[in-house]
């Protein structure tokens, strides 16, 4: 398959694209299962994306949806670094309040612990309806950086889908993510980004002139998968 690049004027624009699409992924779900699965990231640029989602998905059962983090920053989940904090406050408003949230990890548990914990879970659930990942100037998406230590085993297609401890090259340093093969098995994968130094950066993965690019291992892997990529920019 291919990877489909969606380009909007505005990022308001593009977040509305990007929940229009996560809205059906997850009606797609609902329509022949139970309950459905939405995996999202954290940062600055899915602000516009959270608030469409909230403002469009009042025609969806809430209820029957769990939303999981693509990665998360070790630290307690209203620390302000906190990905679950965000997703709470900026999220789960509106219809989207009755979704059940879940984290990844509890920082009051040894840290190996924990993520042992939540690997276990991630192999037992059902792969997510959709996953929404963003992407850093550095070329990361989830936590999964460059020359950070595993990171070939975290990109590592064939791997059990999981979750990894990693390390971030700035405080906090402590992450825990999703490694590549569970990302892959969402059945729509998006990548939603912003801004033109990123959009050089996916250019340079996309053709392949930056090995290094933790980025550039998502793409290739996404030509192979048989939906594809969907990525979302604007400027």
């Amino acid at each position: 398959m291919s990877i489909d690049l969606h380009e909007a004027e505005g990022r308001r624009e593009l977040g509305a694209a990007v929940a229009r699409r996560v809205l059906e992924a997850l009606g797609r779900a609902l329509a022949s299962s139970a309950s459905a699965r939405a995996l999202v990231s954290g940062g600055s640029t899915p602000g516009p994306f959270f608030d469409a989602l909230v403002e469009l998905g009042s025609g969806l059962d809430w209820s029957r949806v769990e939303i999981g983090l693509v990665d998360d920053r070790w630290v307690p989940p209203d620390h302000p670094a906190s990905n679950l904090r965000l997703v709470r406050e900026r999220l789960c408003r509106g219809p989207i309040a009755e979704a059940r949230v879940r984290g990844l990890g509890a920082v009051e548990l040894d840290a190996r612990a924990s993520v042992r914990a939540a690997d276990e879970r991630a192999r037992s659930q059902p792969p997510p309806a959709v996953v929404v990942l963003g992407m850093g100037g550095d070329g990361h998406f989830a936590s999964l950086f460059p020359g950070m230590p595993g990171l070939a085993a975290a990109l590592d297609v064939d791997a059990p889908p999981g979750v990894l401890g990693a390390l971030a090259p700035s405080p906090p340093q402590a992450r825990v993510s999703h490694n590549l093969a569970a990302l892959l098995a969402a059945d729509d994968l998006i990548l939603h980004i912003t801004g033109a130094e990123k959009r050089e950066v996916f250019e340079r993965a996309r053709a392949d002139a930056e090995p290094a690019l933790p980025v550039r291992a998502l793409l290739r892997a996404a030509e192979r998968r048989e939906r594809g990529l969907a990525v979302y920019w604007a400027p």
